[in-house]
């Protein structure tokens, strides 16, 4: 079988390009290239992409860019937290998540930025995350279950799984993981990527999430 991220770019690509009559669509933004091909490892790179994704959403005014900046702002966090740079580690992360929040306080209706958001904070590492912000955003999510599908929603369990974990909440993070274990066929693929695995983007984010954000909805 092919990893779903080899194929995903062409996928997207159908999707964006595809247009009636054998029209195409505008050059791609650096949004959608983040979303096909992931972010850089490098910190040199990886500053280089979050200037342009701040770019990109200065030029279109869609919240999906800012949230992928700070997404990128908080990796650049992430590393300088590893090479002992605290200063730059700090200044990192508060830009990240001041970003981060203002691409849903500004849209507070709006779930997918909300998702989006739950997503970031939830694979964080725990020094960075923030594990109360991401219990309450996935408990509106999951008040909103009838929104997605059971892929979606496997989703949504296993992030206020990792959430409930990094808060100490042991007890509630006991109860749902023997939920999950029992549960669906997409809850217990996602668990098996263990605690320090991040999960590709799948088909399912991609149509119920990305898609409808990279267009404007």
């Amino acid at each position: 079988m092919i990893p779903f991220a080899k194929v995903m770019p062409f996928i997207f690509a159908g999707l964006l390009v595809a247009q009636p009559g054998g029209a195409t669509s505008a050059p791609v933004r650096m949004v959608e290239k983040v979303i096909q091909q992931g972010l850089p490892d490098q910190p040199d790179a990886l500053l280089e992409v979050s200037r342009a994704l701040f770019d990109d959403y200065q030029q279109h005014h869609e919240a999906v860019a800012l949230i992928f900046h700070s997404y990128a702002l908080l990796r650049l966090a992430n590393h300088f937290e590893a090479v002992n740079d605290y200063v730059n580690a700090s200044e990192y992360a508060k830009l990240g998540f001041f970003y981060l929040d203002e691409a849903v306080d500004t849209h507070e209706t709006n779930f997918r930025l909300r998702y989006l958001r739950a997503r970031v904070d939830a694979y964080l590492p725990a020094k960075l995350g923030r594990c109360v912000v991401t219990l309450q955003d996935t408990e509106i999510l999951l008040r909103q279950a009838k929104a997605f599908d059971a892929a979606i929603q496997a989703q949504i369990n296993v992030m206020r799984y990792r959430a409930l974990s990094s808060c100490r909440d042991h007890t509630r993070a006991n109860a749902l993981l023997t939920a999950m274990q029992n549960g669906t066929l997409s809850e217990r693929k996602l668990l098996a990527l263990g605690t320090d695995s991040t999960p590709e983007w799948d088909a399912h984010e991609l149509a119920q999430i990305l898609m409808p954000l990279v267009k404007g909805e």
